[in-house]
């Protein structure tokens, strides 16, 4: 898959940022306690878009859910939240996927455009971040 479908310009909608990479829907919010990264993919059927994964970037309580439904805590020890889970996005999204129970669409993902384009996903959670909050490095996102 070339670059040009696998990857389209962000697009925003109601302050939510919007990024389509490798056949995926990436989109990134700051809500309430912190920055959202949802990874949405087809489903089978026509239903449109699922949601797969959500990695929660806040402030008090980092954690992902994988699927949805099931909430685990981002364990401190790991670094820094951004950081994990954009390594987890590039690095280990069809093993995410497939514990998430969403393995049937493994075959239609671009894994590698996802990868190349890793860094879209990372600017776009640093500037969804509002004034009065800052990224701190090697501890994450913090009020200031």
């Amino acid at each position: 898959m070339s670059d040009a479908t696998a990857a389209q310009a962000p697009h925003s909608h109601e302050g939510v940022t919007i990024l389509e990479l490798g056949g995926l829907r990436f989109e990134v919010s700051f809500r309430g306690p912190g920055a959202t990264l949802r990874v949405l993919g087809k489903s089978d059927s026509d239903a449109g878009w699922a949601e797969i994964l959500r990695f929660d970037d806040f402030i008090e309580e980092p954690h992902f859910h994988a699927p949805a439904e099931n909430r685990m805590a981002f364990d401190r020890a790991l670094g820094e939240p951004l950081a994990w889970y954009l390594e987890q996005i590039s690095d280990h999204l069809a093993e995410w996927m497939e514990r998430a129970g969403f393995a049937t669409l493994i075959g239609s993902v671009d894994f590698e455009a996802i990868s190349r384009n890793i860094g879209a996903l990372e600017d776009a959670m640093v500037q969804c971040v509002p004034e009065g909050y800052a990224r701190i490095p090697g501890v994450g996102l913090q009020r200031v």
